[in-house]
């Protein structure tokens, strides 16, 4: 009879976690651990260690399925209620994930059914167009949407360095699963108060932004612009789009996003030197028609590109905890791998977070979209039986969409 999912896989982690040492929590002892088994991610937490030897034992006797760590600091950090382990500061860590992107990829990975009348589609869809119900959905993730995780990612460490100068103390590891783990770890960042932290939260998502704050003021027939020498944040990155555009031409472009006539914008362009040169003396030269309406749906449209999609609470709350880099994650098999800023830019999940071998392993697969794995394609599958390498096989069983055979 051949062991379940849960065993084989166990057996796999602890091989990976004897094969090496995870020392990637600085402060190791200030901090408050939690752990998931097979399909739970958390299960027990208010743990600590005192070392990172302490912590590896952990991982090499117990073998959890997942391993997280809190940003906080404690003095006590096993203590429970949270009041009782008297909190010292934290990092902020900041989290996209590909689920938060609207990315066209979906509509051939991810997958939807219907749990009332069976009804089933491709895409992701809530609530089902036959009769109402909920629906269960199935999500999968490739290089596209990755990729622009990907972009989020380095447009934040861009925020940062540009807008705040905030370089020191940023790391960056994949989550494991469907994004990336920006860690900022200075002192700076780590004093920063509750209200603080929201305010630069603010500051990245656009909440609340207002072009009238930024310097665009309708007046006297013509939208008023920051210079651009004297521009900054976001009044520089809305004016630096713009240019954009209009050095580019891109009269489809700016009349979608204008909600203009395209044969109107194209004759506007015609100006484009004067445009520019107005821009740089803190004016937008006016449209023929519609010029307030036209120049405020334009530069909202600028911010709403430029503004990043970051989850809220996850990066207001204090109490969370958040995978361990280099740590495996439970529900793909894959490594929360960590790497340079150097590396960053190069780097492809799908490939180099792959820490099993080759090996040929046969299982049994319930179902599954055409997928990538270590620059190889596998499926599209649908209850077959079939050979794969092992770190395919494993990313298939930790998802439960495979068994054993």
């Amino acid at each position: 009879m051949k062991e379940s999912n849960e065993i084989f896989l166990k057996k796999k982690f602890r091989s990976y976690y004897k094969s090496g040492f995870i020392d990637s929590v600085p402060e190791l002892e200030k901090r408050e651990f939690g752990y998931g088994v097979f399909g739970k991610k958390i299960i027990a937490r208010h743990l600590s260690f005192s070392t990172a030897k302490e912590f590896n034992s952990f991982l090499r006797e117990d073998t959890p399925f997942f391993v997280s760590y809190s940003p906080a600091f404690y003095e006590f950090p096993d203590k429970r209620p949270m009041e009782r382990k008297i909190y010292l500061k934290s990092d902020l860590i900041y989290e996209f994930d590909a689920d938060d992107l609207k990315t066209d990829c979906k509509q051939k990975h991810d997958s939807w059914k219907c749990k009332e009348c069976k009804s089933k589609g491709k895409g992701l869809v809530e609530k089902c167009p036959s009769c109402g119900s909920n629906t269960e959905t199935e999500e999968w993730v490739c290089e596209e949407c990755l990729n622009e995780t990907k972009k989020q990612s380095l447009k934040l460490i861009n925020f940062l360095e540009k807008d705040f100068s905030f370089s020191e103390g940023i790391s960056v590891n994949f989550s494991g699963a469907k994004g990336f783990h920006i860690h900022l770890r200075s002192e700076e960042i780590q004093n920063l108060s509750a209200a603080a932290r929201i305010e630069l939260l603010d500051y990245l998502t656009a909440n609340d932004l207002e072009l009238k704050k930024l310097g665009f003021v309708y007046s006297k027939n013509k939208m008023l612009c920051p210079k651009e020498s004297e521009a900054f944040g976001w009044s520089k990155k809305v004016l630096f789009s713009l240019k954009e555009l209009i050095e580019k031409e891109d009269a489809e472009k700016i009349s979608a996003l204008g909600n203009s006539r395209t044969s109107v914008i194209k004759k506007f362009l015609e100006k484009k030197e004067l445009i520019l040169k107005g821009m740089k003396n803190g004016f937008l030269f006016p449209k023929p028609s519609a010029s307030e309406k036209f120049w405020t749906s334009l530069l909202s449209a600028l911010v709403e590109k430029e503004k990043l999609f970051l989850d809220r609470q996850t990066s207001m709350d204090l109490a969370k905890i958040i995978r361990v880099p280099d740590s495996i994650h439970g529900s793909t098999g894959l490594q929360a791998k960590s790497f340079s800023m150097e590396e960053f830019k190069n780097f492809k999940p799908l490939e180099q977070g792959i820490i099993f071998s080759n090996n040929p392993l046969r299982v049994f697969i319930k179902s599954t979209p055409k997928f990538s794995l270590k620059g190889e394609n596998f499926g599209p599958f649908n209850l077959e039986e079939t050979e794969l390498p092992e770190f395919a096989a494993v990313y298939l069983l930790a998802r439960n969409s495979a068994k054993l055979v």
